[in-house]
């Protein structure tokens, strides 16, 4: 007989994972005592000023949240990432609680980008999957019954891990279904370095000590290669081999050149969902 308790098709996230709460601003008012029209009117204040966080208000199963990013409304979703607008949620949550709390910006963008993604089982039980994860620079959430983790770019930076022995669903921003997305942003970050700083010489040099930890760097496989600043990545080669490999390989290339991040003509690519995913700056 088939185990049940697998899914079968990739979950979706159906309740607002576990945030931190060490800064939150309220948690669990009823609108009883702080009516909606308070609320509404306290958070137009807040993102005036700039606020970064999440509200999320709730009444028996039903669910919303919102996240604002320096005052930015990214906007609202339910039960699996379904989007939601503030009148629809007073009326339909017309005694709800809520809760407000202050986020990092990419702890906001890390909840806003996976809001809607498939899950996919974690590679082994915990801890044993800690060194694959770290491995591969993953960046999602890690969730194992009520426990959520947060992860970026290999490492666990927030939130509670799962017990020892357990199994845990990951939910990703960055897997085969942005692929596309990925190699986009890779390709931008390594030509507008190109242009300040020519790689091809350096790249293959690096590459090549490399190719043993990222076997998808071999120059002689042709895998993943870079000419004249243009990446290219062969349509075989997962999210989860390049991501890091590519990763690591600018990084070993910066260093020798002697060239700093933060010199690089790249402020745009910043503020792309990716940049936080590449894993080239510590969180």
């Amino acid at each position: 007989m088939p185990d049940s308790t697998v899914p079968t098709a990739p979950p979706k996230l159906t309740h607002p994972v576990a945030i931190p709460q060490d800064a939150a601003v309220y948690s669990a008012l009823s609108t009883d005592h702080y009516p909606w029209t308070e609320v509404t009117a306290d958070l137009a204040l807040r993102q005036g000023q700039g606020f970064t966080g999440a509200f999320d208000a709730w009444q028996g199963p039903r669910w919303a949240r919102f996240l604002w990013h320096q005052g930015t409304l990214l906007g609202g979703y339910t039960h699996a990432g379904q989007a939601v607008n503030w009148a629809t949620v007073m009326q339909g949550l017309p005694r709800a609680r809520v809760s407000l709390t202050e986020l990092s910006a990419r702890m906001v963008d890390l909840l806003w980008t996976t809001r809607d993604v498939d899950g996919r089982p974690a590679p082994a039980a915990w801890p044993a999957a800690r060194p694959v994860l770290e491995a591969q620079h993953y960046h999602g959430l890690m969730l194992s019954g009520a426990a959520c983790s947060y992860w970026l770019a290999g490492r666990h930076v927030s939130g509670d891990l799962p017990a020892e022995g357990t199994g845990a669903w990951l939910f990703a921003p960055n897997s085969e279904a942005n692929r596309a997305g990925l190699i986009r942003f890779w390709q931008d970050l390594l030509a507008a370095t190109h242009r300040a700083h020519p790689l091809d010489a350096t790249w293959q040099e690096v590459t090549v000590r490399l190719a043993e930890q990222h076997p998808c760097l071999d120059p002689f496989a042709q895998d993943v290669t870079l000419q004249g600043g243009h990446l290219s990545v062969q349509d075989d080669v997962p999210v989860d081999e390049f991501r890091p490999a590519l990763s690591a390989a600018l990084r070993g290339v910066l260093a020798r050149l002697g060239v700093r991040l933060v010199d690089l003509p790249i402020t745009n690519l910043r503020d792309r969902p990716e940049w936080a995913a590449a894993g080239l700056e510590t969180p």
